[in-house]
């Protein structure tokens, strides 16, 4: 992820969506563009996350995820910035609508006014509602897999269970017929 100035906030998301053994944890690594070959955030064991950080240099940040010993994972990754240039574009921009709404008779600003509050509000929700359904997706997948693994043990087990009762009942004819004979050689 390259980053256009100093001072960004860089939020990032990342949950594990599926693991062919149920082993949904992993290591990942953060790299600045100071320093490439030293990771500034380094964490274990993690199978989903939601972080934010002040990215203090302009650059390429990269984010590099490990599996551990098993390496068939499916990622899903989420990475935003934002910078205070942005902010700061997006306030010049209200000053102006304020400027232009200052002209306007008094009816006008407040009902723009309630507008943009609502506006902002539903961005809001949004926002959230996206971030909990991404976490909804991830578990999801999870459960699924698990589900998956539990019905596959099912089956060796029903498979397992029939072989034993027919080598039972095998050992029992096998038994019986050896005592019957065993008796009638007995009395003749």
């Amino acid at each position: 992820m390259l980053t256009p100035d100093t001072s960004c906030t860089v939020s990032y998301y990342f949950g594990v969506q599926y693991s062919m053994n149920d082993d949904y944890k992993i290591d990942y690594e953060i790299y600045g563009p100071d320093d490439p070959y030293r990771p500034f955030i380094s964490r274990n064991q993690e199978q989903q996350g939601e972080w934010e950080f002040l990215a203090e240099h302009k650059g390429e940040y990269a984010f590099c995820f490990y599996g551990g010993r098993q390496h068939d994972k499916i990622v899903e990754i989420d990475i935003q910035y934002t910078c205070e240039v942005d902010q700061d574009a997006r306030r010049q921009r209200r000053d102006q609508r304020k400027q232009q709404r200052n002209l306007d008779d008094d009816e006008t600003e407040e009902l723009q006014r309630s507008l943009e509050d609502k506006v902002d509000s539903i961005e809001r929700q949004l926002y959230i509602l996206e971030k909990n359904l991404s976490y909804y997706k991830s578990r999801n997948s999870r459960n699924n897999s698990t589900v998956e693994s539990t019905v596959s043990r099912i089956q060796w087990f029903s498979f397992y269970g029939i072989l034993l009762i027919c080598g039972m009942s095998f050992a029992q004819i096998t038994l019986l017929q050896f005592l019957f004979k065993q008796s009638r050689s007995n009395a003749v």
